[in-house]
């Protein structure tokens, strides 16, 4: 039997209500190797979402680009040949160094995670691996130490039980229980886990009263309906109306992280819409980006998804990674037994929730009924696109479609 490389990565995100202030966060100037990886993450996010969105058209998607990105450089070290070539060719990085990507991630991921307290960000890195298994070289694990802060660990996997449970003991802890496990089983394949864990968590910077939400009718993706709870508030947003598309952008508290909504003219419907949204249409809605009073309503959210990412991945040009005769990771280490090794899944999983909680924040909400003409009205009642990003850089950490809010 050929030995296997399993890399696993997971995300979670959590928003809730925080009791402290925002902290003056220090200035950390945005660098071209920032813009680089930051590029190259949208390049991924979208990529990736139209893969998952076309296999699930009537479900809920939610992917971490950032956490598949981060697991992908890291896996780029242990790489070489054509295997790494096409992960490379994956992100529009072909012509990049995996020591220059390592320095721009390392960069990226400490202004996405400076402190600050609103929002906390937290990236977790860690390898596990069976030394009787794999013969792991010490120049794949030291950039997974200076670039990813990421710990690495032998465990015997023949001990199965207690090699799951030291695995996902870590990514419960990384994920304060939001993911309580990301391992199902280990089988006498597996040589290795190289795991990645984003957390998150963030007041609104302006609340939503929670005497407003009502029940309202959510039109499925599958053409059924669904009576779910509706956050509702009149007040001001970031709006933008542009090429067929509406969009309200929420920002959290301190402005550095905001959740975009996106859905079609309702006046222009279009069924395939969602495959259509690329990085540069979906930059070009925050160009048409108007300050002012609006009806902003969408369905509170409570989001789980999992999914095994190798047949995106082989859709979007990786394959010789996950081929038992083609795969070179010879960069990593060699199989004790003499085996070639490659990927075996890559497993993904995702947790959202989101409501009217939140502290408010110098743009205190105001309800007002003063002006004789109508504000703009965006009720997203129908499936639409989420993105959580960084704004300086525009990084996403998820990005998902909600075909049903009330889909368990």
């Amino acid at each position: 039997m050929n030995k296997t490389f399993f890399l696993s990565l997971l995300t979670a995100f959590l928003l809730w209500q925080c009791d402290t202030d925002s902290d003056n966060l220090p200035n950390l100037p945005v660098t071209a190797d920032m813009e680089q990886a930051a590029d190259m993450n949208q390049i991924l996010g979208w990529n990736l979402f139209h893969q998952e969105q076309q296999a699930l058209p009537q479900g809920n998607i939610l992917i971490s680009p950032y956490s598949v990105q981060t697991a992908l450089f890291m896996a780029q070290n242990g790489a070489q040949g054509s295997t790494l070539a096409q992960m490379l060719d994956l992100m529009d990085g072909s012509n990049i160094s995996v020591e220059s990507l390592n320095q721009a991630h390392k960069q990226l991921n400490t202004l996405l995670t400076m402190p600050g307290g609103h929002p906390e960000v937290t990236v977790a890195n860690s390898y596990f691996y069976d030394a009787g298994r794999i013969d792991v070289e010490q120049a794949f694990l030291n950039p997974l130490s200076e670039f990813y802060a990421a710990s690495s660990e032998s465990l015997d996997f023949r001990q199965e039980d207690q090699s799951k449970q030291t695995i996902n003991n870590w990514v419960s802890e990384k994920t304060n229980g939001k993911i309580p496990a990301i391992v199902d089983q280990i089988t006498s394949e597996d040589v290795a886990f190289l795991i990645n864990a984003l957390y998150f968590k963030a007041d609104w910077l302006a609340g939503f009263p929670e005497e407003l939400t009502f029940d309202g009718t959510f039109q499925t993706a599958a053409g059924g309906t669904a009576e779910v709870p509706f956050v509702n508030q009149d007040a001001n947003f970031l709006t933008a109306q542009a090429d067929g598309l509406h969009m309200v952008d929420l920002p959290f508290k301190d402005s550095t992280y905001s959740l975009t909504l996106i859905m079609p003219d309702p006046e222009q419907p279009d069924a395939q819409w969602p495959t259509s949204l690329t990085k540069e249409r979906w930059l070009s809605l925050y160009d048409a980006i108007q300050p002012g009073r609006a009806i902003v309503q969408f369905p509170k959210l409570k989001l789980e998804y999992g999914n095994n990412l190798v047949r995106s991945l082989r859709n979007l040009g990786m394959e010789d990674a996950f081929s038992p005769a083609l795969a070179d990771f010879q960069p990593m280490g060699s199989a004790t037994n003499g085996q070639n090794i490659f990927i075996k899944q890559i497993a993904h999983k995702a947790v959202l929730e989101v409501d009217e909680k939140g502290a408010e924040g110098a743009a205190a909400t105001s309800i007002g009924f003063g002006t004789t003409s109508a504000p703009p009205f965006y009720r997203f009642d129908q499936p639409f696109v989420l993105v959580l990003r960084h704004v300086e850089t525009n990084t996403m950490l998820f990005t998902g479609y909600v075909a049903d809010p009330s889909a368990e």
